[in-house]
């Protein structure tokens, strides 16, 4: 029996669930960060949308360099370090006890979720696919949206 050597399957399983993590996590979940901070420490709703604010202009500094980071250190090991930036990061969120605490935590979040988000599912699958790769972006990116139910129902 001839068994198949192409992992185009696994590759499109594995995006997709980096999507579900990188947007439930990264995308969606920092107005709830947001929220959950508020209620901890009583700062103002001001201070803590400006954290959100941080979290996302951090993304942009990575999301903008991928592709260098991609050739230099190779995608897995941005990925797998993108996503423990943003492990540490939320934790961050979690427990921080003074703004600028707050500040760092927004902007390891941000830095990591990218790590994981459009870009980073692109560049996982557009290797392993040409003529069937608008339908293998489509299946990963539905991630994106399992991640947005299943990280922010409340």
């Amino acid at each position: 029996m001839h068994q198949s050597s192409f992992f185009g399957r696994k590759v499109v399983a594995a995006t997709f669930l980096m999507a579900v993590f990188g947007w439930g996590i990264g995308f969606y979940g920092p107005p709830i960060f947001m929220y959950a901070v508020i209620q901890r420490t009583g700062w103002s709703t001001a201070l803590c949308s400006a954290a959100v604010t941080v979290h996302f202009l951090a993304g942009t500094l990575v999301v903008v360099n991928l592709p260098a980071l991609y050739k230099r250190y190779g995608l897995p090991w941005i990925t797998v370090s993108g996503a423990a930036t943003l492990a540490v990061g939320v934790y961050g969120w979690s427990i921080a006890n003074q703004p600028w605490q707050l500040f760092i935590a927004a902007a390891l979040s941000g830095f990591g979720w990218v790590t994981m988000g459009a870009a980073a599912v692109n560049a996982t699958i557009s290797p392993w696919f040409v003529s069937k790769r608008p339908g293998a972006l489509a299946m990963a990116y539905n991630g994106a949206s399992i991640g947005g139910v299943v990280f922010s129902s409340g």
